[in-house]
């Protein structure tokens, strides 16, 4: 080694990843000690890294007990009563070649060994579930996988594809998505797991180019596998490519597999419709069993339309299915909402042929994230446990770009929160830069607009504002460190010195750094427009290693940010699946977790943690369903009736209908207002409803009785008596639960016994004498609950947690024994996790009314928004929450059905960026 090589950081580095790849493999399946670990890095190092320091040990050494201890649980499924397992009988007399060559380099790209073994297990669990391809006949199956965001499912599904090739599958269809970028993404993944070659270098049909230039990936471990046929390109989707392709012939007797990588696109899938009836050769069916993989599946692929109608694109994937005898269809998507939401029954017949819809009839699989996946939790925080580091309440961009906007409309500068926001990007990439990451990309992202022309306005401003520092840090940073004063330098040093206290680097190293870490730093838009241009001259997307990315629609969906660092995020669309697709910012961030910050509406977080609570709750349902043997159309109905897919199912029935028809059931379930009206006159007129009912109640039961924390209740009320209330009562607009008064009338109008009486609970703050409070001839002490201003002008309960109940409130309501028996058992059954409060309801004796009479605390707001507020300062502001009793996954228990019919207006107040389709960014 010679002396310049030996200083050369990129060998250093190599040496260090070889290292830790060779140690990781050694300890895979081992229980090791932190003096076993420094032993083996010490007895391969001579070999394996003879030029790295002892500081460059330390860092394999902290890094590999990180990696080390990352694990993941298995998933779960749940299958139709008539799946019969085949893959165990079989499993030891398959090659399973690709498999093995895929995890050896999953291996060697330092995924985790834990993590690897994992995999192993459910991808084995999945393919059992997929169907065994060498069974004759006509069959096809259809499932669905749900994964997080951003989690891996790419991973996932490469395991999975390689283990059906070994299989026997053949003939791989890959939906990737509904964009060029996105599909040229996913053929790269492509290229390097499962192809073993680089499809975007063109090699002649006579072989004559370094066709071992383009070995990638699994190729390089095993050059067999690179026979593998792509039937697509990085450049060229299939609707460019069939011409080629219309002369290769794909037979079950073919030693090698076929795969498509193709967008959810008309003329895409109308060329490989016309394809696989050329392979046919007559009007019957392929024999060759099809894996079609939908990735991204509740987009595009689900009918939003009539069923005697559906939509293009679902039919088409109906139709490409029905050309052969044996399918199996498998759905990927972090948000299942719109999937399993789907008519089990629905079928259309198309030239003669009854083609079933697309719902996972087979088998429902929920993967686990590893320990080390930074998702919503992480990210906000929980309901109960707000991240308040990383997650940066934005309040000055209402009055430059308003959610509300037009695609002409103008604005001459960008909000100072983007300004403070671009340059802990800056500080961000320096910090990295030391940490010895310089090759590790890292990212921006600017979500603020769907609209093309605002984005290209906002794209010549921040990048203004990026070369404005770029320049000051060229030319003054050498001189600011002799005491030459900078205001741009100034501000990056106190952006530094407020967001990165605890980084362990100090200003001077950071500012050696800054230069350097910047110059790369590149702007881009992504929209449809860069969508044309990739297409129309069959360009490569290739993301700039630094990039702050603008967009809308087109970033918000699978297109991976890789090392997403700072996000800046307002938008507010409210329907959960399309929230949690535009969530960019969860994945895995190793070794520069502490760096990520995100500036955002306190009320869309808040929305984030609720959609991850009920999510969790999506997964415990599965897990409880298991155990009962209940299979996906068990599954089906219960998303379908649960309050949560009331915003989802208004947007997916928007394009079809002025009024959609939707029924949710109450039983298990909570309604609750964290979103309030701040107008004086409601607010004035919920408080007078709230002292006459606390009257009524005392007048007709007499004084209240006590719970565990001493909350004022009244019990057996009358439902008459909730419904007048209710009826007094009035919600913010944007709370889609009580939407014309839904839940009064229900409450009025139930027949059913279990809801003719109820508890109404007052709920205490802390209590001392000097805040009783005698308020409708009860005594009550009003808790102080933080408030902040959304979007739409709505008070925020709680400030940025959104929540007006706190986590123990509904518990504290039953009686001592009860309370001690439901956190018991659920201790036992969960070792070390916290009761959660939907295990409450079953237990509740009756339906409760929670009112919490509140006295606002707004803190920390800008100037503008506390004007809107001044009102609010020495008043009492009155939410509820209806806590209804039962287990929310009995089926068969329809008594808490309500029926919402929800006009285009309701979805105008719900949606606040409302357009009335699921279209990309304007054009």
């Amino acid at each position: 080694m010679t002396s310049q090589a030996a200083t050369d950081p990129s060998v250093i580095r190599s040496q260090m990843e070889k290292l830790e790849t060779v140690v990781s493999a050694l300890l895979s399946d081992d229980t090791y000690s932190e003096s076993h670990l420094h032993d083996q890095l010490e007895t391969f190092r001579p070999v394996v890294a003879p030029d790295v320091s002892d500081n460059d040990i330390t860092a394999v050494h902290r890094r590999l007990v990180s990696k080390l201890s990352i694990d993941v649980e298995i998933g779960v499924g749940i299958t139709d009563k008539d799946f019969k397992p085949w893959l165990a009988a079989k499993k030891h007399h398959i090659e399973w070649t690709r498999w093995l060559t895929y995890k050896q380099w999953l291996r060697n790209n330092n995924r985790s060994p834990k993590v690897l073994e994992k995999m192993e297990e459910f991808t084995d669990d999945i393919l059992d579930y997929v169907g065994d391809p060498a069974v004759p006949g006509h069959w096809d199956r259809k499932g669905l996988i749900i994964g997080d965001v951003q989690s891996g499912k790419t991973q996932t599904y490469l395991g999975l594809l390689n283990k059906a090739a070994d299989a026997g599958y053949r003939l791989v269809v890959l939906l990737a998505g509904n964009t060029e970028s996105l599909r040229q993404q996913t053929q790269i993944r492509i290229d390097e797991g499962f192809l073993g070659k680089d499809s975007s270098r063109n090699v002649t049909r006579s072989g004559t180019a370094k066709a071992a230039d383009r070995i990638v990936g699994v190729g390089r471990l095993n050059k067999q596998l690179t026979q593998a046929v792509g039937m697509t390109t990085v450049v060229q989707d299939f609707l460019q490519a069939s011409k080629d392709a219309t002369s290769i012939s794909v037979s079950a007797d073919s030693p090698h597999p076929f795969i498509f990588v193709i967008k959810k696109n008309v003329h895409v899938l109308n060329a490989l419709i016309e394809w696989a009836d050329d392979q046919a050769k007559s009007h019957g069916k392929i024999t060759l069993p099809l894996l079609l993989v939908d990735d991204e599946s509740d987009y595009g692929s689900v009918n939003t339309g009539k069923e005697d109608d559906p939509t293009r694109t679902n039919l088409l994937i109906r139709q490409l299915l029905g050309k052969f005898a044996r399918s199996s269809y498998v759905a990927i998507t972090a948000t299942p909402f719109a999937n399993i939401l789907i008519d089990h029954k629905a079928t259309t017949v198309n030239e003669g042929e009854v083609h079933k819809d697309l719902f996972p009839k087979d088998f429902i699989y929920g993967l686990e994230t590893p320990t080390n996946y930074v998702g919503a939790a992480k990210t906000f925080g929980t309901e109960e446990n707000i991240n308040r580091a990383s997650v940066i309440d934005l309040h000055d961009v209402e009055p430059v770009l308003p959610l509300k906007h037009k695609q002409h409309h103008s604005f001459s500068n960008i909000p100072e929160s983007l300004k403070t926001a671009i340059r802990v990007y800056v500080v961000a990439n320096a910090i990295r830069d030391i940490r010895g990451q310089e090759d590790q990309p890292r990212a921006m992202l600017v979500n603020i607009s769907r609209f093309k022309r605002v984005q290209a306005h906002l794209y010549e401003l921040v990048k203004q504002e990026l070369d404005s520092i770029k320049n000051a840090l060229e030319a003054h940073a050498i001189l600011y460190t002799e005491g030459v004063k900078n205001h741009i330098i100034d501000d990056l040093r106190s952006t530094f010195e407020r967001f990165y206290p605890h980084a362990e680097v100090a200003w001077p190293e950071v500012l050696s750094a800054l230069p350097a870490a910047s110059i790369e730093i590149t702007v881009r838009t992504f929209n449809s427009d860069t969508e044309r241009l990739l297409k129309e001259q069959q360009l490569s997307t290739e993301m700039p290693k630094r990039v702050i990315a603008i967009g809308g629609d087109v970033l918000s969906r699978g297109l991976t940010l890789e090392g997403l660092t700072i996000s800046y995020y307002y938008r507010n669309v409210r329907a959960a699946d399309t929230m949690l697709q535009m969530a960019r910012w969860f994945g895995y961030r190793d070794g520069f977790e502490d760096l990520c910050r995100i500036w955002i509406d306190p009320g869309v977080a808040a929305d984030y943690r609720f959609i991850a609570a009920t999510i969790d709750e999506l997964r415990s349902d599965l897990k409880f369903m298991r155990r009962q043997k209940l299979t996906p159309e068990d599954f089906g109905l219960a998303i379908r009736m649960h309050p949560d897919t009331l915003l989802i199912t208004a947007k997916n029935k928007s394009k079809s209908a002025a009024v959609a028809e939707k029924v949710i059931s109450l039983i298990g379930q909570r309604v609750e207002t964290s979103r309030l009206d701040s107008r004086p006159a409601i607010v004035t007129d919920n408080r007078d409803a709230t002292a006459a009912l606390a009257t009524n109640l005392v007048k007709t039961i007499g004084q209240p009785e006590r719970t565990q924390r001493d909350y004022p209740r009244f019990t057996n009320v009358p439902q008459s008596v909730i419904a007048e209330f209710l009826d007094g009562y009035t919600a913010h607009r944007m709370d889609p639960y009580f939407y014309r008064n839904a839940i009064g009338k229900f409450v009025k109008n139930n027949k059913k016994a279990k809801f003719t009486s109820w508890d109404v609970v007052f709920v205490n703050g802390s209590k001392s004498p000097s805040s009783a409070l005698t308020f409708g001839d009860i005594v009550i002490h009003p808790p102080t609950r933080s408030m902040t201003i959304g979007g739409s002008g709505e008070l925020l309960v709680s400030g940025r947690s959104s929540r007006l109940a706190g986590g123990d409130d509904l518990r504290r309501i039953l009686d001592p024994s009860t309370d001690a028996s439901v956190t018991q058992a659920f201790a036992d059954e969960n070792p070390g996790k916290t009761l959660t409060e939907s295990v409450i309801y079953k237990h509740l004796p009756r339906p409760a009314l929670l009112i919490y009479v509140l006295h606002p605390k707004f803190e920390g707001l800008p100037e503008e928004d506390l004007k809107k507020v001044a009102h609010l300062e020495s008043e009492l502001v009155v939410g509820i929450k209806l806590a209804f009793q039962g287990n929310r996954l009995d089926f068969n228990d329809r008594d808490g059905d309500v029926k919402y019919l929800i006009n285009t207006v309701a979805q105008e107040q719900w949606f606040v960026e409302y357009t009335g389709d699921d279209g990309d960014d304007d054009v």
